[in-house]
């Protein structure tokens, strides 16, 4: 007898209200579907979001569990719960500085809690979605409506994207299933109280067969062999009707059809280049490491024959001489294309491999002069051969690419007062191949080239010209809408009609023109400078203040989403100079004079604090007057402390002293982004500007035509020649102060 009333006890904590317990468990697994669907989507929750919200509904789901807790003492514990998760989260991913608790008892209470959001709201919400979903599924038809609509709803996101839902689809029919059962027997309590109090009592007996039941079920069911769709899905029937292709694909585990969309596609260095304008998804895999004395772009090969869809290798570029590359011997020039009168820096790069696929060539900054080790020896150089006429080193494919190889290059110096002081001559002779035009190009590319370049009073002016066209007429995008093209000329679709794309449609578009105007220019592929380490919030230019070097050595990550191409346009005497056409990317070049816009003198140095100077000199007759200005100095530190007067007064510094209006303007986007940053909207190292932007328009649309505007003047102080005017600094001061008022 002595035993069993701590048994009894036992079991009563153990099973009181167990169908309340039941339904908070069922609750909370139907939620957490959903936040792991919110997590396969692109762009749509931060992963820190996702930790947030899972242990709010982790928290709520214990509290909830604790019996004999009045629902406002239950409910100040769960919030209190709910901001030391934010605290905790935010600052392991850094989006917070360290949050002592002292301070939610003093006046920094709201300034937490500001500091806090929009995760405070997130967590928050699904607080209240949890306990709403506790009331909604009391009745039988609220747990149909939900039901239906859920499984709906994912079924329809299953089928029309990439993201796989179909476990998260079984789990909330398994939840609401049980649920249905739940509801059966609360409304057996209310009817036959007798037979219910039996039931709680003993409530092994029935749930052991519900449970092994439903369980039963689902595990034949997961058992059965896979049969295909007996009928057509509507949307496939649509879209098979409008005539447009389908396939069929085994990707989620079922066989489904499923569209051909170009952008199935992943970034990437391109192997075949002769059909393009498809679109293609970021693939943010690094491929590998270079680390070099100047940043530059990482070259791979080059194309000259256009065929109105694509690059081909010219005869000429498969029949051209290669010379083997000896350790540290220089490599020889084509005598064809001289470069006497240009100056060069020289650029050393190690570049080692993150990936095991094996590339046609060595990647390197123009121009190569030499390779001087591959894998830390001189040794294997026997599969490496060197191509004069495109200034390409090739590998043998078959071969085992090396993990690590130092190339060294000369970058040109881009003098360009001596580039316009070049007359316009006639091309030289042996440079048909890069004047090659397609014979049914449209005569429409020619006529807007001859428009762009009429003006232009030597070679190089009209290159610029036409490079700056491209960069300020037409948006970058990943996705063209390939439905606006109609002209068989790839280039002519993208100039005319479809008028957005990437930087095979800005690089192609480029040499197509400028060889119409006489330029002999050619087409190169390779990658990006990619990231570098340490980098700050805007590229890696201003990590601190806006003098920072963009063009700096160091150690650059390259990713597939780095793959690149651009131009080369010939200069009697000066042989090659890369041309950037490609909105949004600059060129990383060596130039005859400094950067106006990145002026060391100018730029906001660091905060100077001239304690020296202030504080004054206590003497032995002046103790009480040292000690009471010393009371009032540590008062005053303080408070400017307390208000964060320093780093107000070190932004508004910062923003006086940038005296040109470029300056002033990428200031600004600077500040932008801190802004953001503290609200949650995070630039991830791989993106651009314009990346990360267009990803924050998609989860917040109310603020798109806002960062349009701040984007565009941003590109033009950074990328453009055109001067900024006050207006344009002006307007961009309003959209961020617009934006951080409603953030």
């Amino acid at each position: 007898m002595m035993n069993e009333k701590p048994l009894a006890w036992w079991k009563r904590l153990l099973f009181h209200d167990w169908p309340h317990r039941v339904t908070v468990l069922l609750c909370g697994l139907f939620l957490l579907q959903f936040t792991i669907w919110f997590s396969k989507e692109d762009g749509l929750w931060l992963q820190e979001t996702v930790v947030i919200v899972q242990l709010t509904l982790l928290v709520i789901f214990i509290m909830e569990h604790v019996p004999l807790i009045h629902w406002l003492l239950r409910g100040a514990l769960e919030l209190g719960a709910i901001i030391v998760i934010n605290i905790q989260v935010l600052e392991r991913y850094e989006v917070i500085e360290p949050m002592p608790f002292s301070s939610f008892l003093s006046s920094q209470l709201f300034l937490n809690l500001y500091d806090l959001t929009p995760y405070l709201w997130f967590a928050l919400g699904a607080w209240v979605a949890y306990l709403t979903t506790i009331w909604w599924v009391e009745a039988k038809w609220r747990i149909y409506i939900l039901l239906v609509l859920t499984v709906l709803a994912m079924c329809i996101r299953d089928s029309f994207s990439a993201i796989y839902l179909w476990p998260q689809v079984a789990v909330v029919v398994a939840c609401g299933l049980f649920l249905l059962i739940l509801c059966h027997f609360m409304q057996l309590r209310r009817k036959d109280s007798s037979a219910w109090r039996k039931l709680a009592d003993y409530p092994a007996s029935i749930a052991i067969p519900v449970v092994s039941l439903v369980s039963l079920t689902i595990f034949i069911g997961a058992l059965m062999p896979e049969v295909g769709p007996t009928l057509t899905d509507p949307y496939t029937a649509w879209r098979n009707f409008k005539g447009e292709p389908m396939n069929f694909t085994t990707g989620k585990g079922i066989q489904v059809s499923a569209v051909v969309d170009a952008t199935d596609s992943s970034s990437g260095y391109s192997r075949n280049d002769s059909n393009l304008g498809a679109g293609f998804q970021f693939d943010y895999t690094p491929v590998m490491t270079v680390e070099t004395t100047h940043r530059a772009y990482w070259r791979g090969e080059t194309r000259s024959l256009y065929t109105g869809r694509g690059w081909e290798e010219s005869d000429g570029e498969r029949r051209g001489a290669w010379n083997n590359v000896r350790p540290d011997a220089p490599v020889p020039a084509d005598p064809r294309y001289p470069a006497g009168n240009r100056k060069t820096v020289e650029v050393t790069q190690t570049v080692t491999m993150l990936t095991d696929e094996r590339y046609p060539v060595f990647f390197g900054a123009y121009a190569v002069q030499k390779v001087t080790g591959i894998n830390g020896a001189k040794s294997g150089f026997e599969a490496l051969q060197w191509s004069a006429r495109q200034s390409e080193l090739r590998y043998g494919e078959h071969q085992p690419y090396p993990k690590t190889y130092t190339v060294v290059s000369h970058m040109p110096v881009v003098d360009e007062a001596a580039l316009r002081a070049l007359p316009m001559e006639p091309v030289r002779q042996g440079m048909n191949e890069f004047l090659q035009l397609p014979d049914h190009l449209p005569e429409r590319v020619r006529t807007l080239a001859a428009e762009i370049t009429r003006e232009a009073a030597n070679p190089y002016d009209k290159a610029k010209r036409i490079e700056q066209y491209l960069q300020l007429n037409f948006p970058y995008t990943n996705r063209p809408d390939l439905s606006k093209g109609r002209s068989r000329d790839f280039v002519d679709r993208f100039l005319f009609e479809i008028r957005e794309g990437y930087c095979d449609y800005y690089s192609t578009a480029m040499v197509v023109m400028a060889r119409s105007v006489g330029l002999p220019a050619r087409w190169v592929k390779g990658y990006a400078s990619g990231a570098a380490e340490m980098n700050g919030e805007l590229f890696g230019m201003f990590p601190d203040e806006v003098s920072a070097n963009t063009d700096a050595g160091g150690v650059y990550t390259v990713r597939n989403s780095d793959a690149h191409s651009w131009v080369e346009v010939y200069f009697n005497g000066y042989g090659w100079i890369p041309f950037e056409p490609t909105a949004g990317f600059a060129l990383p070049t060596a130039t005859a004079e400094a950067n106006p816009a990145v002026d060391v003198s100018e730029a906001p140095g660091p905060i100077v604090t001239e304690t020296e100077e202030n504080t004054p000199v206590v003497g032995p007759h002046h103790v009480a007057t040292g000690g009471i200005l010393a009371v009032a100095a540590l008062l005053a530190a303080f408070l400017v402390w307390k208000f964060q007067l320093i780093e107000l007064w070190r932004e508004r510094e910062r923003r006086r002293r940038a005296s040109l209006m470029k300056q002033k303007v990428i200031v600004e986007c600077e500040r932008l982004l801190r802004i953001f940053r503290r609200n949650g909207y995070v630039r991830e190292e791989y993106e651009t500007l314009r990346e990360a932007m267009q990803r924050w328009t998609k989860q917040s649309g109310w603020m798109k035509s806002e960062l349009d505007a701040v984007l565009s003047v941003f590109e033009k102080a950074k990328y453009g020649n055109a001067e900024i005017t006050e207006e344009d600094w002006r307007q961009t001061t309003q959209i961020v102060e617009k934006l951080r008022s409603q953030m």
